[in-house]
């Protein structure tokens, strides 16, 4: 491993298809949980997440899947739902929707 930053695992999910994600996923397992109470059998919430690189540079496009399976009396029900966000690897390893440099042009700003 690295020396770099790691990645705020909770914003970054939060930062996600504009939050819509992180609301999704609550949903899932909440409705997953109640069909396996109700039901008795196992049911699955899955997240794949994959990155490539934008052109050449450090942005990175964030492709995630959420797709889950609720269990039913009859057999059960399924759904899934893939979107894209574009980020930036910023200098210190970290990914974030904005890049990390663009924080200085604010303070700069603030102080004239």
């Amino acid at each position: 491993m690295s020396n770099n930053k790691q990645t705020d695992a909770p914003q970054f999910v939060a930062d996600l298809s504009g939050g819509n994600f992180a609301q999704q996923l609550g949903i899932a397992i909440s409705e997953v949980a109640q069909g396996v109470v109700a039901n008795g059998k196992k049911g699955q919430v899955k997240v794949t997440i994959d990155i490539s690189r934008i052109g050449e540079s450090n942005q990175v496009n964030i492709s995630h899947t959420l797709a889950y399976v609720e269990p039913t009396a009859k057999g059960k029900r399924s759904e899934d739902t893939t979107s894209e966000t574009p980020m930036y690897l910023n200098n210190d390893g970290s990914v974030t929707i904005f890049a990390n440099h663009t924080s200085q042009l604010f303070k700069e700003y603030e102080k004239s």
